[in-house]
């Protein structure tokens, strides 16, 4: 009444039949509990590095790149870049995520999105119980969903499992194949783009605990859902993929909106890699990670 109405407080507190004191202790109670949120808005195209953007369209494959700007106006990029996702995905229907901490902080900023109670946010991959902090994917649909007044469809399995063998069995769980039959009908995805550096998270999150971080790294230059590639985006670890617990490469390759939002000197090679491949069709990045994806084209 107060916000959207536009009645004053003492207008309020006679249809209520409330005292006015009343009132403005439920408006305050409201912005205390995020009932009630204000945003400040700006002008979304001039947070956008458009000359960048034209390049790095012109000497790729991509679809479309949003590069913005270094901290325009005092907003984040996670700000922007929700900004930006609540003007391209749907309405209905059900959309792929991905896991990774650069999702999750996306996620903190997706209220400022439309609400969109007939989508459902699916879980790409498993997730990994005890390190889920490390390695976010259950929350992450939880938070996306939450934001985006979603149904969130979890994958209750972890990402990777020691054999094929176990594989097999844990894809014969109803609830997982309820999720996994779902990825043919995903209308877009919204992933993070992994590396193999030694910072890379399957490497210093222990996912694989026997894997040969030497070898991966001389085979592959990133991931997608834990699904690696080398730097022309050619899936090269097919062995790790058959033990991945979620969409195939397969299934990712067979959505028709693939969007990824990553950035960082350290992703240069792994995003250049999901560019030529075409693994991705739209980049959300920064004016540093653009430039530098530019100089290593050249």
């Amino acid at each position: 009444m107060y916000y959207i109405l536009g009645y004053n407080q003492q207008e309020i507190a006679e249809q209520l039949d409330v005292g006015r004191s009343s009132v403005a202790r439920f408006l305050n109670e409201a912005r205390e509990q995020g009932v009630v949120q204000f945003f400040v808005s700006s002008d979304f195209e001039s947070w956008r590095n458009h000359s960048l953007e034209t390049k790095l369209v012109n000497q790729t494959h991509l679809k479309e790149c949003v590069i913005f700007k270094t901290n325009p106006s005092g907003s984040t990029f996670e700000m922007m870049a929700a900004k930006y996702l609540n003007t391209v995905l749907p309405s209905t229907g059900a959309i792929g995520l991905g896991w990774g901490r650069t999702l999750h902080a996306v996620g903190t900023q997706m209220h400022s999105c439309d609400a969109r109670p007939d989508l459902s946010v699916v879980q790409l991959s498993g997730g990994w119980g005890a390190k889920e902090e490390l390695v976010p994917a259950t929350s992450n649909i939880q938070l996306w969903s939450t934001a985006l007044h979603a149904r969130p469809l979890y994958l209750p399995a972890p990402a990777i499992v020691a054999t094929v063998e176990s594989k097999k069995s844990i894809l014969g769980d109803p609830s997982v194949k309820e999720v996994l039959d779902r990825m043919s009908q995903l209308k877009a995805a919204v992933i993070g783009i992994g590396h193999t550096g030694p910072d890379a998270t399957i490497n210093y999150t222990n996912l694989a605990p026997d894997l040969n971080r030497s070898f991966l790294e001389s085979r592959s230059v990133g991931d997608v859902i834990f699904h690696f590639y080398d730097e022309n985006g050619t899936f090269s670890f097919p062995e790790l993929s058959d033990r991945v617990i979620g969409a195939t490469a397969e299934d990712f390759l067979n959505i028709d909106l693939r969007i990824g939002i990553a950035k960082g000197g350290e992703k240069k090679k792994a995003i250049l890699g999901a560019i030529r491949g075409e693994l991705v069709h739209v980049l959300i990045t920064t004016e540093d990670t653009a430039q530098q994806l530019l100089d290593l084209e050249a």
